[in-house]
């Protein structure tokens, strides 16, 4: 490792004192006086360069402060980056008494600087440590010899005390690391953690003991090559946009906290029925529940107008206990999770405070390890809506499913089975999470009790329980420019499908690419619609929508073959038997 050429124009800032703790405050302020006084140089390390195309300083700028506002792509256990302070907004102050700033390049200037805060994935095992970004840019003639090639430094400062034998896995193991550009050369340089000998030696320094380069040149190494490949593609647009409904902030906090609080319970759960080890397909599917789960709490936070601190405190347990009264869950209905499978994501809501109930067509196994009160809102039962033409089956169970009918539940003379009608009390938020055959029913469903809901779609099916390939004329709103139904995928299709549907019954779907750990990870959000008819207008619209599609015939059989089924003994999902 070479020394850097910076070490020849960098004049360290000395303070009289060393700082003894992480700082917090405005600006990460020392607790103690500074005062600025020559010292040796203390060597940069050149720690690795690549070759890039040439870009403006400008361009270069954004796309490195873009690289470093984004560390989730450069350190897996690192959640986002927060801005609390940007001097584009307020102002450029320096105040040389910041811990995060260490000294002068002779030949820069200070054009901008950043106060970004890492936040962890697990808070429990890191903890959040802020950060200085310096953007410097050249002096006029500050050049090797009045050199006409641009240049660039971005300094970045953690906010620790240079002594610290303990340092976060997740920040290179330097005192402080930069990036320059000169033309086409990209290098990253580093600064190596020293420490006083004696409070009476200031200007003798040895390095500290335990400093993982190893770990630090990895992490400068995965930095180039992700700048690199953003220098090659500057114009690049990402495909897919999170957080457009629920900011990311909100989402992460909702899902640190109910993972910190259910995540060991579950995985003990699934153990006990034969689930467990690395890869397990069933226990990764805990975390997909727990993002779900997540989202939904956001959302019903942000429409019923509850204050996140009802759900810290446990007010909403007091709501369940008293229904009708006016407390934070006073204008939510309840949930009904349609195809809950597993039962994961209807028990953590459950736990949370949050009053519905799960239905699939299938019971499992693991239902019977969670709580009592769980297992009373987690119901084997299929789904047979009642606005399907009951004139051409004779399959008993839809026979006595009238459209007049109002409760939702119901059952067979001489048969145990229970059966859903598909009504559902005006309001109740609907869950169709990878639910297959419900993932069309569920706008219409939607629709018929004036209901808002939530489809994460999967596999395509058509109203009559058979696998199909939506078509274009089927999916495609007029006017829009879509590529040949040919050359979308099955999925893209379904997705298309689903909207649709909801806007004929009136819902402008909304979609958010959720945070969770599936291929299949698109939302589409319906709420009430904004052009409210009768009871009887509804059903026929929605009568009329069977009709035009095809109707349900095939449905009734789909059904008998799931009634028939012998169950099988596993205790979690198996796969698209989730489904009603």
């Amino acid at each position: 490792m070479e020394e850097s050429d910076l070490t020849l124009i960098f004049k360290p800032f000395s303070t009289s004192s060393t700082p003894t703790s992480y700082i917090d405050g405005d600006r990460g302020s020392r607790s103690d006086v500074s005062t600025a006084v020559d010292q040796p140089s203390i060597a940069w390390q050149k720690s690795s360069s690549a070759q890039i195309p040439e870009s403006p300083i400008a361009q270069s700028e954004s796309i490195i402060l873009g690289t470093l506002l984004q560390p989730e792509y450069l350190s897996p256990v690192i959640a986002r980056a927060d801005v609390i302070y940007d001097s584009d907004t307020v102002g450029l102050d320096v105040l040389k008494e910041d811990i995060g700033y260490i000294g002068e390049f002779s030949t820069y200037q200070i054009s901008r600087r950043l106060i970004i805060r890492d936040i962890p994935r697990n808070p429990r095992r890191d903890q959040a440590v802020e950060q200085s970004i310096w953007s410097l840019h050249q002096l006029p003639g500050g050049g090797d010899g009045g050199s006409p090639q641009s240049r660039l430094l971005i300094v970045i400062v953690p906010h620790i005390v240079d002594h610290l034998t303990e340092w976060p896995f997740y920040l290179p193991d330097v005192r402080a690391f930069a990036i320059q550009i000169i033309g086409s050369r990209l290098s990253i340089h580093h600064l190596p953690r020293t420490r006083p000998v004696s409070s009476h030696a200031k200007s003798c320094t040895n390095f500290v003991i335990g400093v993982d380069l190893e770990r630090s040149q990895r992490m400068f190494k995965r930095i180039l090559e992700v700048l690199k490949k953003r220098f090659e593609k500057p114009n690049y647009v990402k495909r897919v946009h999170h957080d457009t409904i629920v900011p990311r902030e909100r989402y992460q906090k909702v899902y640190q906290d109910l993972k910190a609080k259910h995540a060991d319970r579950l995985c003990r759960i699934f153990a006990t029925n034969g689930y467990e080890g690395k890869g397990c397909r069933e226990v990764d599917k805990i975390f997909e529940e727990l993002g779900i789960a997540s989202f939904c709490i956001s959302l019903w936070e942000d429409m019923y107008e509850i204050p996140s601190s009802a759900r810290r405190n446990g007010y909403y347990n007091e709501s369940v206990q008293s229904p009708g009264i006016s407390g934070p869950l006073g204008q939510f209905v309840g949930f009904a999770d349609l195809g809950c499978g597993s039962g994961v994501l209807t028990d953590v809501l459950l736990q949370e405070g949050w009053p519905g109930y799960g239905i699939d067509a299938r019971s499992r196994k693991i239902w019977k390890s969670f709580d009592e009160d769980v297992q009373r809102r987690l119901t084997e039962s299929i789904l047979i809506p009642y606005v399907i033409d009951q004139t051409s089956t004779t399959f008993e169970p839809t026979k006595l499913c009238r459209s007049d009918q109002r409760e939702p539940f119901y059952t067979v003379p001489g048969s145990s089975q229970t059966y859903h009608s598909g009504h559902f009390a005006d309001g109740t938020f609907l869950i169709c999470n990878h639910g297959d055959e419900l993932t069309a029913w569920t706008p219409l469903l939607a629709s018929l009790s004036q209901s808002p809901f939530i489809v994460v779609p999967c596999c395509s099916f058509n109203l009559a329980g058979r696998r199909f390939r939506a078509q274009r004329s089927l999916c495609q709103a007029e006017g829009s420019k879509l590529r040949e139904s040919s050359k979308r995928s099955t999925y893209q299709l379904l997705i298309d499908y689903v909207e649709s549907l909801c806007r004929e019954i009136g819902v402008v779907p909304q979609k958010e690419w959720l945070r969770i750990p599936s291929t299949r990870n698109l939302a589409i959000i319906g709420r009430i619609s904004s052009n409210p008819q009768g009871e009887e207008s509804r059903e026929i619209m929605v009568k009329e929508i069977i009709r035009r599609e095809g109707g349900t015939e095939g449905w009734n059989a789909m059904v008998a073959k799931l009634k028939e089924r012998e169950r099988q003994p596993s205790g979690a999902d198996d796969g698209h038997s989730r489904c009603s």
